[in-house]
């Protein structure tokens, strides 16, 4: 027993030797456990895997009630234009609210904490915002493409301004934290202060009575401009506040949007037609064009499809351990307006198409970092060291991977990379392997 293990102390500290004679870089020794110290063993490297690449349109994402709204719209040059308009309700603060005798509203604000943006905010945008039509169901206002009917005819307000999602604002003789803050119109106190009582007993009576509001933004005009904001809807902050008297006296009172709010955001893409052709071909179908660029989009936007679909044909006719697969991708299109993601994810592809609702084997490895982090060469990396091991032996899944933007749902995001046939920095798989020869 002692000298087999001597001879595999031996056999591993051989091949180490060698990898770092033959390597620049170092490499992970996964799998050398799986080796007896009587195996021949040849190290190898290759990075000429054929993988097929290209953009596909996402259907829709869920958007439903999410601790985010995102409004507003960008005119991006590469995917054209993309609006966000955020539908929710709003609950009373206490549950009866009596306004007392002869109230009225004397004045109106619809308060957001911004959480975030994308895009330039350093141009104009218009909001607008309208009381809902209908009511907002779970069963019907779920993914991003659901849509709801409100008043267009009677808004309660709009704003147009330059988003200042990091600067201070002052209300109410103090400084605050960067809000959103527009101010109501008449209809909707009048709706509210003039109620029957039995309508603000509770918040389920209060949702029927006004159904809650629509903010909507104008499409954005120059190419190049415009922002999608993200506010911070379940924050305990983020409310209505109205200013109203009554025979007696004079107050304040605040209407909420919280977790207890049903809400929804809807995405708008206008099918790409503002987009570059080479990105509607490639969502179109024309899939041989990944082979130049791949675009990745948020908020229910565009996903990257990939396969290695020859790789077990260069494996299967030796035995090989995979020592470490990196796949490599560059952004093609660095844009200050449009930055790209700080990360970026990875997910198999399910058997009827869609995402897994598993992750990646190597995602839970901890032995060594997964990747997919926007590194300052200007690329993005994942291990895939077991999902290939994997592929070749037959123990997992050869559907393909979808490569995505992570929290699409919650905010604004956008990528160019290089194809797999780009003349710089192509998409790309390196893999360093064992081949074991039986005796």
């Amino acid at each position: 027993m002692n000298a087999y293990r001597f001879a595999k102390r031996l056999v591993f500290s051989l091949v180490s030797l060698l990898i770092v004679f033959s390597c620049k870089k170092d490499l992970n020794l996964v799998g050398l456990d799986l080796i007896s110290p009587d195996e021949l063993l040849k190290l190898g490297y290759v990075d000429t895997v054929h993988i097929d690449a290209y953009s596909v349109a996402d259907d829709s994402i869920k958007t439903f009630d999410l601790s985010a709204a995102l409004v507003g719209s960008t005119n991006d040059p590469v995917f054209g234009r993309t609006t966000a308009n955020w539908f929710g309700q709003i609950n009373l603060a206490v549950e009866p609210t009596n306004f007392g005798t002869n109230a009225v509203c004397d004045s109106a604000f619809l308060m957001l904490p911004y959480s975030g943006s994308y895009g330039d905010t350093m141009s104009n945008m218009t909001v607008h915002i309208y009381p809902l039509l209908e009511d907002i169901l779970d069963s019907v206002h779920k993914y991003s493409n659901a849509t709801i009917q409100y008043d267009v005819n009677n808004p309660l307000g709009e704003l147009t301004f330059t988003p200042r999602p990091h600067d201070s604002i002052y209300f109410d003789g103090a400084k605050n934290a960067p809000y959103l803050r527009i101010r109501l119109n008449y209809h909707f106190g009048a709706s509210i202060v003039n109620a029957d009582t039995s309508d603000l007993a509770t918040n389920a009576k209060f949702v029927k009575l006004f159904k809650g509001i629509a903010m909507v933004a104008d499409p954005s005009q120059g190419v190049g401009t415009g922002a999608i904001l993200q506010f911070a809807v379940t924050s305990g902050t983020s409310r209505i506040d109205m200013y109203y008297h009554n025979a007696t006296d004079t107050s304040t009172y605040k209407f909420y949007i919280n977790s207890n709010c049903k809400r929804f955001n809807h995405f708008e893409h206008e099918n790409y037609q503002g987009a570059s052709p080479i990105l509607q071909q490639q969502i179109a179908g024309d899939s041989l064009l990944g082979d130049k660029f791949l675009f990745v989009q948020a908020n229910g936007g565009i996903k990257v499809k990939l396969r290695f679909p020859y790789i077990k044909n260069w494996a299967k006719s030796q035995k090989v351990i995979i020592n470490d697969a990196r796949l490599i991708l560059t952004n093609a299109s660095p844009s200050a307006s449009f930055p790209a993601p700080s990360t970026i994810s990875i997910y198999p592809i399910a058997d009827d198409g869609t995402i897994s609702t598993s992750y990646l084997i190597d995602d839970s490895e901890t032995y060594y970092d997964f990747g997919g982090s926007y590194m300052a060469s200007g690329n993005y990396e994942f291990r895939l060291t077991r999902y290939i091991q994997q592929i070749l032996t037959g123990a997992g899944k050869d559907n393909g991977l979808f490569l995505l933007i992570p929290g699409s749902s919650v905010q604004g995001g956008r990528l160019v990379l290089n194809g797999t046939k780009s003349p710089s920095s192509p998409l790309k798989l390196y893999i360093k392997y064992t081949v074991v020869k039986d005796n």
